[in-house]
Order: C-alpha cells, then structure tokens, then sequence
C-alpha cells in the first residue's frame, strides 16, 4: 500500500523531517522556557494578562479509543494593555472577526482479513477537526466538530459490527464501505459540510447512499438550522421539489423505464417529512443550498439539488443575512458517489459535475485497484489513469472556483511521487490545466497520534489564494518544504 507520507525508497519523508524538527524542537523549548520566565516577569511589570490557549492537540484513534485530553502548554500574552478608548468589544452572537479556522482532514482505513488475505471488510473513513491553533480559538467549534467525529464513527462502528456478524455467517460475503466527509463551505461565518455513507456491492440497484450534514455558526459552534438562512420555506420547498421531481423521475425512465407516480404537490410535502426525518439533508455553501436525498427513499438511487442565491430573484427565499454571504471566489469538495450541481461560468444556471475515484480487477489479488480518477461536467468526460496502475490509495479533490472559472485540483500519490494535478471546466469541455510535484501540508504527527491504518491528516484548502502544500524536487526530506501555492482561471499553479 502507498503512503502519502512516504517520498524515498529508503528514507521517508515524514520521518526524517519529523526526526530533525524534534531535535530542534527540544533545543526551542530549552530556550523558550527561560525566555518565558523573562517574558512572565517582564508583562507583570507591565501590568498585562496572561492568555492560556493550547497550541496542540492529541488526537487518538477514535475508533478504536476514547479520545484523551492532555495539557496544553500556556502561552504569554506580552502584548501592552490598549488605552480605553482603543478596547475592541467581542463579537457576540453570530458575528466574527477571527478568521477562517484551519481545518484537517483525517483519513483511516479498517480491514478484516479473509481468507487468502482477501479484505472481507474494507472500511473508510473520514472526518475534520480543527488544528491546535484554531481549536484554541474557536473552542466551541472545535467542540462541535468533535461531536459530528463521533456521531460518524458511532455508526461506522455499528456497521462493521454487523458486517463482521454476517461475514461470520457467511464468509463468501464482501463489504466496501465509506462513511466520508466533504467540504462545503468554510468562511469567517460558516461551516459547513456533508457526510456520505456509502455501501457498494449489497444491492441489485448499485450503491446504497446515505447522508448526514451539519452547518455551524464560526465564532460560536452553534448548529445552524435551516429556518435561520430560510426566510420562506414554502418557496424554498417549491423550487426544491420541481428540481428533484424532475430529476428522480428522468432516472427512474432512464433505469426502469418507470416514474414515481405521484404529482408534485405530493412529492413536496414527502420532501418536507423527509427533512424532519432526516433522509433529506442540506449544507450551506457559498452559492446557495444543496440539498441530498438517501438512497431508497423515493428511487433506489440518492439525489441532490441545489437551489442557487442568483435564483432568488426576488429576495424572499433566503434571509438577507445569508443571501449577502454569497462568495466569488471559493473552494468545496464534491461526494464522491452522487456528485454536485454547480453554476461553473457564473451564468446562473448549474451543471452537474462528478470527480471520483475509478477502479480495475487485479486479477493476481482477485480484487479491485484504485486506478484513475473520472471527470465529468455537463455531459464532458474524461478518465485519468495513474501513471502505474494501483499506484495511489487515494485522491485528495477540491473544486476551486475564481474569475467566473472552475478547476478541478487532485492531489494523490504513485509510488512515492507526490502530483498536484489541475483540470478546468470549460464551457463543453474538460481539458488538462497544470501539474507539479506536491502534496497537500500535513499536520505532526507528534502533535496528532494516528493509530492502525490512519494516514496522517493535511490541511484542507479553503482559500484559493493560499493552499498549503509541501514541495520539492528531490527523494529526501530535505528537499521538500512547506509552500503556499494559487490557481488561476486556467488551471495554472503559482507558487
């Protein structure tokens, strides 16, 4: 198996780096700890507060431990008391002033090996939380975060209990199963994003989808509900059932030459009830709302709509707080299974847009390998096969739009080669932007302990000004380093 972690054949890239940058570590925090004396001192004198906020925190394996609290280490505030006149007050409520929080990505793997060492249970997972910094700034949306972590591996476990019972019963049965976490949206106001839960291979229909979502305020961690972006949920219903009426229904003639013999009006009062029940979920993202329906509610497939701010023309179906929050420039994630409808040019009206893993038989293991990623938008396709078949576990893929434009960028390694790759939706196109050696910054694994198959977490993009990357054009650690990199319209890295 490949990991991201990984660069040379015979020195890693994660541990070298790791190794030098604690012998480094331990010299600054000798240092630190007199100058802290100093500096504690010093403030006194002047009269200013200490500030304790934790710089880093122990993540363990949630799946197979309780997560632990440690001690932070405190930090001096040595800044000079404001005049009176210069106090700024907190924001309160939903306002706030402190910035986008730095999100991680964290990524496990859970086998049960078979037979023949055959995977009869082949889980994924994946979740966000925020690094020690913004966790420390953002306390109760670190909290939050924490919550959904546990709400997702609360039923992860729960399935793989049951997968694990029924292989017992009978061992011919194989699970692919993925509970994943995709972004929607991440601003100075809001979070938002949605988990899907995926089992291929169970049902005559294909993949069994389902999907949970949550959305917070930033500066308070609160949950947001729909009615607080909403103003007329009526109208939004209205829209909302017209969308995936018609969508469902083209499907089902597709596939089973067959429709859901309803009308609308029916159809838009089970979406209403679907809400409450929770098998239709929503995110906030920076056009709009999108909304997902689960698998085997109204079809055997899952579907999704989105219902866009450039559509309320008449400014009543969002509250205007929300509708003012629209973004230009921004970066989301796609689910893998059921894609995304996004308005690529900017023209008001949104495409369909897919960006997936592909997989080939591997006759020598008699399973499945991760070969390509598959593109498509707007009825445009393209498969991109790895450079060596099986040469990556996984993608890492963000949607990046800017200037009225829309890229793909994919992140993924072959055998120790880490790409940064981009692909630009054209109007009826998709054609092949730019590529550099890279990867996505990851996170110390000092400071987050992955346990079992876990890889260790990278900072998610979420301005498409500043990605943080690690960088190099050597096999050792000391070629690579920390970078920021941009994309334009097409498809052009900077660094």
């Amino acid at each position: 198996m490949s990991d991201e972690e990984t660069i040379g054949d015979e020195v890693t890239l994660e541990s070298t780096r790791e190794s030098k940058k604690e012998g480094r570590r331990e010299i600054h925090m000798k240092i630190r700890s007199s100058l802290t004396i100093i500096i504690c001192f010093i403030s006194i004198m002047l009269l200013a507060g200490c500030d304790n906020s934790p710089d880093s925190s122990d993540i363990s394996d949630k799946f197979k431990d309780k997560l632990t609290d440690i001690e932070k280490p405190q930090k001096v505030d040595t800044s000079e008391p404001k005049a009176e006149q210069e106090v700024v007050e907190e924001p309160s409520g939903n306002e706030t002033s402190k910035g986008v929080p730095k999100l991680l990505l964290f990524r496990q793997n859970a086998f049960e090996w078979g037979e023949d060492s055959i995977p009869a249970i082949k889980h994924q997972f994946t979740y966000l939380l925020l690094d020690g910094e913004s966790a420390g700034t953002y306390k109760a949306l670190a909290a939050s975060l924490e919550d959904a972590r546990d709400e997702m591996l609360s039923k992860q476990q729960e399935a793989w209990d049951k997968d694990l019972k029924s292989i017992k019963e009978n061992d011919l049965i194989h699970f692919d199963e993925s509970w994943k976490v995709y972004l929607r949206r991440a601003d100075e106001k809001y979070l938002s994003f949605v988990s899907e839960s995926c089992s291929e291979g169970l049902f005559d229909d294909g993949a069994y989808t389902e999907y949970t979502a949550h959305s917070y305020y930033v500066d308070s961690g609160k949950e947001i509900a729909l009615s607080d972006v909403i103003a007329d949920e009526n109208a939004f219903f209205d829209l909302l059932s017209d969308k995936m009426y018609e969508s469902i229904n083209y499907n089902l003639q597709q596939y089973y030459s067959d429709d859901m013999g309803i009308d609308k009006e029916t159809f838009k009062n089970e979406l209403k009830d679907y809400m409450k029940s929770g098998k239709l979920t929503w995110t906030l993202d920076p056009f709009g709302v999108t909304c997902y329906l689960s698998a085997y509610t109204r079809a055997p497939f899952a579907d999704s709509s989105v219902i866009l701010f450039s559509e309320d023309v008449d400014h009543t179906i969002f509250t205007d707080d929300f509708r003012e929050s629209a973004r230009d420039e921004y970066v989301i994630q796609l689910p893998g299974y059921i894609g995304s409808n996004i308005d690529v040019n900017d023209s008001g009206v949104p495409s369909y847009v897919d960006a997936t893993e592909f997989y080939d038989y591997n006759e020598e293991y008699d399973d499945m390998e991760l070969s390509g990623l598959h593109l498509s938008c707007a009825g445009d396709w393209k498969n991109i096969p790895t450079t060596m078949p099986g040469g990556t576990d996984f993608y890492n893929i963000f949607l990046i739009h800017k200037d009225g434009s829309t890229i793909i960028l994919e992140n993924h390694d072959e055998y120790d080669t880490s790409f940064l790759n981009t692909y630009v939706f054209a109007r009826h196109e998709l054609r092949e932007g730019d590529s550099a050696r890279g990867c996505l910054e990851w996170a110390s694994q000092k400071d987050y302990d992955i346990n079992g198959e876990g890889y260790t977490p990278v900072y998610i993009p979420t301005d498409p000004a500043r990605i943080r990357v690690l960088t190099g054009d050597g096999d050792y650690a000391e070629d690579w380093s920390p970078a920021v990199i941009s994309t334009d319209s097409k498809g052009n890295i900077a660094f």
